[in-house]
Parts: C-alpha cells; sequence; structure tokens
C-alpha cells in the first residue's frame, strides 16, 4: 500500500483479490497457487484504472499520465507470471 492509496482502496483491491484466489481455488487449483496468481493479478491491473482516469481527465498533465503509463507497464510483468502460472509454464525454461 502507498501513501498516496487510502484505505478504502487497499480494501477493495485485497478484497478482490481474495475473491479471484477463492475462485481459482474452487477451479481445482491448489490454495498457494491460487494465492500466487491473484496477488500477481492484482499487482498488475492496480495502476489500470488510475491511467483511465488520468486519460480521461483534463486536469492531468502528459507527465503525469506518462508517469502512470509508465507503472501499468511495470505491471505487466506480475500479469505476465500470472499468465505462466495459469497455463503452467515453467519460468525457468525461460
Amino acid at each position: 500500500m502507498s501513501f498516496s492509496e487510502s484505505s478504502l482502496e487497499y480494501d477493495l483491491f485485497e478484497n478482490m483479490r481474495r475473491r479471484l484466489a477463492h475462485l481459482l481455488a474452487d477451479e481445482g487449483r491448489e490454495e498457494i497457487e491460487a494465492e500466487r496468481v491473484a496477488l500477481y493479478i492484482m499487482q498488475g491491473v492496480r495502476e489500470v484504472p488510475k491511467l483511465l482516469n488520468a486519460l480521461a481527465s483534463r486536469n492531468t498533465s502528459d507527465a503525469e499520465a506518462r508517469d502512470i503509463l509508465n507503472l501499468v507497464l511495470e505491471g505487466a510483468a506480475s500479469l505476465e507470471r500470472a499468465r505462466a502460472l495459469l497455463l503452467g509454464i515453467d519460468e525457468a525454461a525461460d
């Protein structure tokens, strides 16, 4: 959680992570793997709403929007890890 993030926002993302982990576990994934995948996915998408809001707002400078875009792109690595786990791809083989 960052200092700019509200407690409500943190709680919302945490609840979504838990729900996703539960969904994946219910589909037959081991609990620890489901938790890892859910964490990676939430890390990967966490900044996307901020980017969308920044792009929709006339009050956001291009530099601010670019900074948020960079955060979104950094999160893409987490999404790739989640994808690899979901597809059963051995990350060590890369």
